[in-house]
């Protein structure tokens, strides 16, 4: 049973790996895009207003 529960430990601490290794190459690719020339931009990155959920 203690040895179940240390697999399972592994595999919770390898998949949070996983999650932050993923998180951190997108907020590098997100970086990368901002830092781009005005002139290189597109117009889907124009911001668009929230507004809020109809009931």
């Amino acid at each position: 049973m203690v040895i179940h529960r240390i697999e399972l430990c592994i595999t919770m601490v390898r998949i949070a790996i996983e999650f932050v290794i993923a998180v951190a190459e997108a907020v590098v690719i997100v970086q990368e895009r901002n830092s781009l020339p005005l002139g290189t931009l597109n117009r889907t990155s124009t911001p668009i207003h929230f507004s809020a959920f109809m009931p």
